[in-house]
């Protein structure tokens, strides 16, 4: 029996999935932005991202975006970048407003459940240096990676997030 079960959990470990289905949120604010932006703004909201695969198989990163408060001006596009709080970092993924992203919301509103699917988990992200699918959960998994929403007044951004897993509190 013992060896049976010692068996499952090796063979889980191994296996060629980086992640199992996880949750991330998101929840953004003027304050966390790095550097502060200009202007008055109460743009806020809460990005929820779900992972699902990686290693050989069929990455996904699914998402919904719920901009809440007033931003500076027209929300321009948002994004998961990679880097620290405090610090920032290259676009990973566009959430809105970029590439094939969908549009978005012109204020408070929400960009709803949207998939964005990688081949397998060594296919890359945007950005530089170079990253891949397994290489942005990664960076997610050790709290180094953010949502931020940028707008006309702030190309920089003007709301950021750090993507936290339920329970972990601040990194």
């Amino acid at each position: 029996m013992v060896h049976a079960v010692l068996a499952v959990l090796v063979g889980v470990a191994c296996s060629d999935s980086v992640s199992v289905p996880t949750t991330w949120t998101a929840t953004l604010t003027v304050g966390s932005e790095t550097p502060a932006p200009t202007g008055t703004s109460t743009l806020g909201g809460t990005a929820v991202v779900m992972i699902a695969g990686g290693g050989t198989a069929q990455g996904t990163l699914t998402y919904t975006l719920t901009l809440t408060g007033t931003p500076t001006s027209t929300i321009s596009a948002a994004h998961i970048h990679t880097a620290a709080v405090g610090v920032t970092g290259p676009v990973r993924v566009n959430l809105c407003g970029a590439g094939t992203a969908p549009a978005c919301p012109t204020g408070a509103g929400a960009v709803a459940s949207t998939v964005v699917t990688y081949t397998t988990g060594s296919a890359a992200v945007l950005g530089s240096p170079a990253l891949t699918f397994d290489g942005l959960v990664s960076a997610i998994h050790n709290f180094g990676a953010y949502v931020n929403v940028h707008t006309a007044t702030n190309g920089g951004g003007e709301s950021r997030g750090q993507l936290l897993s339920p329970g972990t509190g601040t990194p």
